[in-house]
């Protein structure tokens, strides 16, 4: 039976250390099924107690016959030698019915109390109850409980009942009062104050641990103003009955932790219930929002290009205007637009990169349409001031397209495509890798169409010598490796 009371413990104790921690865990990751696995280690915490519940009382049954047997059989053998009984003719005899009776008596008390305690799980009843067997079998005048701070050690009453006969109950609570004694032996102490006895009071005090095995939960104490009147009390029933006030306490204290802690994870369970449904609310809300922000984004997607088509259509419009200016320029932005993206294939650019400089080809000369077409035409070599004038054509064209979302980096390689990479370029003089790879890609592009070109003031050159003429300023006005590129492509190119 010791087996089975530890291997109760242990799992009571298990139990309730699995519970609380995957309970608040649980709770504060609002995971349902830690909840749900807290919530089975609490019921099986719960069905550990009724368990040891039915143990205990049919240990007591057990106990009980057992102890009746045992005083019925002493009362037989006492009575044995007499054929009759009769009290009056026989003390012996009397005294053993007297003692029988008495014994009955107390059984029926410690039975009735086992019933009462294991019907309630409520302490003040419990309390109530303890106090009023042993006021009518002791006649005390007074009754407490006290218990011991686990922290500070120090005694305290928590229950009481009657009269107080001798002062405040913290004057018993020196080293010298039955109460500490009791607490400090876990036996019963009988006493009878000596400072009461100065003042020409008698009275007795009685202090019966309240244990568990060898556990002590705390201390019955009785008090008299009579004297003597603790002398011949039965001590043995005093202790038992303490012994079962012990175990209703500490088994409704139990049972109340563990209603309260079920009080509150059924609580937190709630909780947990209701933030899931808001949970799933908000999911449900995200999810509609969601859609309607990804209808609204396709909504714009679509506007944004149709705005870019028209804005396209509408430079493209001006770049024709522009070219119109210059017959000999006529088709150069989309021969520009070929050999740049073709380069940047040959260089394993990306999409998004091969369509800013798509972009950049088409639109790099939209500035010359602020410049005088008397200059664009002229047959002559143009003076200084008035190549002073056409150099301002990338700026130009940069403030024309700098709000232009979906240039993005194109806009960048329209402002740079007539820098050089030695830095002797126009308009802010960049070197080598300070102009962007697409400014670089566009300048060899631009350069050699101009160069294939025919002008006003020449013919243009064959593809071989433009070739070499970009082989001949590598490094000076065009990138190495870009030219190298290039150069490799159109010679593919030639021989295929």
């Amino acid at each position: 039976m010791n087996f089975s009371k530890y291997y109760i413990y242990i799992i009571k104790c298990i139990a309730l250390i699995v519970t609380i921690p995957v309970l608040i865990y649980g709770h504060s990751k609002h995971n349902i099924f830690l909840l749900s696995i807290g919530l089975l280690a609490f019921l099986i915490f719960l069905a550990v107690n009724v368990l040891e519940i039915i143990i205990v009382s049919k240990i007591r049954s057990k106990n009980k016959r057992r102890l009746q047997k045992i005083i019925k059989n002493k009362a037989i053998k006492s009575l044995k030698p007499q054929r009759f009984f009769y009290p009056n003719r026989d003390k012996d005899a009397l005294n053993a019915y007297e003692l029988l009776k008495q014994k009955q008596e107390e059984l029926e008390i410690l039975r009735i109390t086992s019933e009462k305690f294991n019907s309630t799980m409520d302490v003040d009843n419990i309390v109530e109850y303890i106090f009023d067997v042993y006021q009518k079998f002791t006649n005390c005048d007074r009754c407490l409980i006290c218990f011991k701070d686990v922290d500070s050690q120090d005694i305290f009453c928590r229950y009481e009942f009657g009269k107080e006969l001798f002062g405040e109950v913290g004057k018993f609570f020196d080293d010298d009062s039955v109460i500490t004694k009791c607490f400090n032996t876990n036996s019963i102490v009988v006493n009878c104050d000596i400072l009461i006895k100065k003042r020409g009071i008698y009275g007795d005090k009685l202090a019966i641990p309240l244990s568990i095995s060898t556990e002590q939960l705390g201390v019955i104490f009785l008090e008299t103003s009579k004297k003597n009147s603790f002398k011949n009390i039965n001590l043995p029933f005093i202790k038992s009955l303490a012994n079962y006030a012990a175990v209703a306490i500490n088994k409704a204290e139990l049972f109340n932790d563990v209603w309260a802690q079920k009080q509150e994870i059924e609580a937190l369970y709630e909780e947990a219930a209701a933030v899931n449904d808001d949970l799933n609310d908000n999911i449900e809300n995200l999810n509609k929002a969601k859609e309607e922000l990804r209808q609204k984004n396709e909504e714009l997607l679509r506007y944004s290009e149709s705005l870019n088509t028209g804005y396209i259509q509408t430079v493209m419009s001006l770049v024709n205007a522009i070219e119109a200016k210059d017959a000999y320029t006529s088709g150069h932005c989309q021969r520009v637009m070929e050999i740049a993206c073709e380069i940047a294939a040959n260089m394993n650019l990306d999409e998004e990169s091969i369509q800013d400089l798509k972009y950049a080809a088409v639109l790099h000369d939209i500035g010359k349409i602020g410049i005088s077409a008397g200059i664009l035409n002229k047959p002559e070599k143009l003076t200084e001031q008035e190549y002073e004038e056409i150099k301002k054509h990338p700026e130009i064209s940069y403030n024309i397209l700098k709000n232009v979302e979906f240039l993005n980096r194109g806009l960048r390689a329209i402002l740079e495509h007539h820098e050089k990479y030695n830095g002797s370029g126009y308009p802010n003089n960049l070197k080598g890798e300070e102009i962007s790879l697409l400014g670089r890609i566009l300048c060899i592009a631009d350069a050699f169409d101009a160069m294939t070109s025919n002008r006003t003031y020449r013919k243009g050159m064959t593809m071989e010598v433009a070739v070499n003429e970009i082989e001949r300023c590598k490094g000076i006005q065009f990138d190495p490796k870009v030219s190298d590129v290039f150069i490799k492509m159109i010679r593919e190119l030639v021989n295929t």
